[in-house]
């Protein structure tokens, strides 16, 4: 018998295997909400058998071998031609029997699920074999979407949120899941996408499942956070909304002054981010003005001055537990010259530093730990008077370079112990080659730092900082305590040209802390004890943390 024409067969392979084929999705938290977010996710179809194997037409002789000199895909191939032929190639053969037909039109279906096509299957139409095979490309698209659970959000802007999801087309479900993480990260709703079998032919339908809270918040703090010369206190107003003009647009804000000392603590933040669903990314603009050290809100200073940012994020697909998205900013910081009493310092000038900053966030859940990590490059990009060496080297004689860079990357870890105990560590590190002006220097000591101590009372062009935290079960309602260890340390370069910046610096704490937490109301007490404190020496008017050094911590907070 003639090979070319040795057997013919009839196969179509199988129905849509819903269960198998649908995939996950996972929304990622990124930037602080007053809403943690659940996880969403894609949820299989109901109601549908589960696929059966392809049942092939046996020519005579089970092993029959035929030539099989390539394949033809026909029918809506979401693989381009030259990426089809690739993935086909290692199944071309001059000794092919029927079970490398099988594993050829298994590997594509694979290779289409895996590009975020599994609603489309593969087909082998009757044919005589003994050349070049033909398959066929078989789509299932979306029948009816509809919205259950929405009273604040309306259909329109839950709809719009997943553009993937249109009756009548196929999905891309790796677009799908990215946009379903971008709108989870809106604290005012979260949203669950469900597939089910459709009562039409060939079509699925999806049902969208959302949970809302207040798209509005206000907010009121008081801490201890001040310093002996700006007032011990700071009170802040914070404001936001997340769903401005009803396309989901998310503003906050907040301003920060001293109760003691109004007229010289004046802190200002905004942020503004816009959603761009059907592109996979997050527009960021943000603007702070400060006339001290510290953080305020979501906001943080590390010098007085002012900040405009522009940043763009761009999300991955969701991979189990993993969240990721890559960010491109840059900003524009101008730092005030050096003040006391309000009147600069002889050769104080304004300094502008501009850097471009590359960074990847990652964020992985699992059902006992939470895990983070960031890693950003920045590249100074400045230029005129202000970013000029001159206006560098009259604060820091060190700086030799205007175009500096520097490695930046953090990293946080949660998890629980038994009896609902939990431990907690974070840290942080800055490595830069050359000196850096102090608005850009890394700092350590204060709330979110080494505990014990004030605000940033050490600096230097490279540090890096850890703390870990043992957080007890509830005593009572509400009620837990802590016990926490803070470390941190800083490198200067060129330190003979500036004897006040020694090469190395270290701060190390221990202490405990109480949370109570009742509604919308929180209180946060921390008492930190230095064991070990900064080697600089004493300046006139300075403040240099010490070993045995104390401070308490506190934190007033209430939502509206």
């Amino acid at each position: 018998m003639n090979r070319s024409s040795l057997c013919t067969l009839a196969l179509f392979l199988g129905a849509l295997p819903w269960a198998a084929q649908a995939q996950n999705i996972s929304a990622q938290p990124v930037a602080p909400s007053p809403v943690a977010p659940p996880t969403a996710a894609v949820s299989a179809p109901q109601g549908a058998a589960a696929p059966e194997e392809p049942a092939l037409a046996q020519p005579t002789g089970a092993t029959a071998k035929f030539r099989i000199l390539g394949y033809d895909v026909e029918g809506d191939n979401p693989i381009p031609v030259a990426e089809s032929e690739r993935i086909m190639a290692p199944f071309v053969s001059e000794q092919a029997t029927l079970l490398t037909l099988q594993q050829a039109t298994a590997t594509f279906e694979a290779a289409m699920k895996e590009r975020g096509y599994p609603l489309h299957r593969v087909a082998l139409p009757p044919q005589d074999l003994g050349g070049r095979v033909k398959l066929v490309i078989v789509k299932f698209v979306i029948g009816k979407v509809t919205v259950e659970g929405n009273q604040q959000y309306s259909e329109a802007n839950i709809r719009a949120s997943v553009p993937e999801l249109q009756s009548g087309a196929v999905p891309n479900f790796t677009k799908l899941s990215v946009q379903t993480a971008i709108s989870n990260e809106n604290p005012g709703k979260q949203m669950q996408v469900s597939l089910k079998e459709s009562e039409e032919a060939d079509k699925i339908d999806v049902k969208l499942l959302v949970k809302e809270s207040r798209s509005w918040g206000l907010a009121a703090g008081l801490t201890n956070t001040g310093t002996e010369a700006t007032g011990k206190d700071r009170y802040t107003l914070i404001g936001n909304h997340a769903n401005l003009f009803g396309i989901d647009h998310q503003f906050s804000g907040a301003f920060t002054t001293s109760l003691e000392r109004g007229k010289d603590v004046q802190q200002l933040g905004l942020n503004y981010r816009i959603p761009f669903y059907a592109y996979g990314g997050v527009l960021g603009l943000s603007y702070t003005e400060s006339d001290v050290v510290g953080s305020f809100g979501t906001f943080h200073s590390t010098g007085a001055g002012r900040t405009a940012g522009l940043n763009y994020s761009y999300y991955a697909a969701p991979v189990g537990g993993w969240k990721s998205y890559w960010t491109v900013g840059l900003d524009q910081k101008t730092f005030a010259p050096t003040k006391i009493n309000k009147i600069v310092l002889p050769g104080q000038v304004e300094r502008v530093s501009k850097p471009l900053t590359v960074g990847y966030t990652a964020k992985v859940e699992s059902d006992a730990m939470v895990w983070g990590f960031n890693v950003d490059m920045a590249f100074n990009t400045s230029q005129g008077d202000a970013g000029s060496l001159a206006a560098y080297q009259a604060e820091d004689p060190r700086v030799q370079k205007t175009r500096w860079k520097a490695l930046r990357a953090g990293a946080n870890l949660m998890s629980a112990l038994s009896k609902g105990w939990l431990w907690s560590a974070k840290g942080q590190l800055q490595y830069s080659p050359t000196a850096l002006i102090s608005g850009e220097q890394f700092g350590i000591g204060g709330t979110t730092s080494v505990r014990g101590t004030d605000e940033r009372p050490v600096s230097g062009d490279s540090g890096a900082s850890f703390g870990v935290e043992l957080t007890s079960p509830e005593w009572w309602e509400g009620v837990r305590t802590i016990g926490f260890f803070d470390t941190g340390w800083v490198h200067n370069r060129a330190e003979e040209v500036n004897p006040s910046k020694l090469r190395n610096d270290q701060l190390t704490s221990v202490g405990l802390g109480l949370r109570y937490v009742n509604g919308p109301y929180a209180v946060n007490l921390d008492w930190g004890v230095l064991v070990k404190g900064s080697s600089q020496p004493e300046t006139a008017g300075s403040t240099v943390p010490r070993s045995g050094d104390q401070k308490i911590h506190w934190n007033l907070q209430a939502r509206f």
